[in-house]
């Protein structure tokens, strides 16, 4: 991603209310890494995923268990966002 989007996105997240930054899946767990904190995620979570061509959303549950056949995350090292649900 260049520069020019990272910043676009930070600032639509920012403008939306959301967290940005890398999404990071290990051993079950789910966590969204931003410039200065890891955030823990959980059901309670929206979660979307920012690639190329656009915006999707992701269950908690799908992003724990999304995996290729080697065994790794899909969704690991992606951008995202995410807005805690009430």
């Amino acid at each position: 991603m260049n520069t020019l989007s990272h910043a676009i996105h930070m600032i639509d997240a920012y403008l939306m209310q959301r967290q940005y930054g890398t999404l990071i899946v290990d051993d079950g767990q789910v966590y969204l890494e931003t410039k200065d904190e890891l955030i823990t995620l959980n059901e309670n979570y929206e979660i979307e995923l920012i690639v190329e061509g656009g915006i999707y959303h992701i269950t908690f549950e799908e992003a724990v268990n999304t995996i290729d056949n080697d065994g790794w995350s899909l969704y690991g090292g992606q951008q995202a966002r995410v807005k805690q649900l009430k």
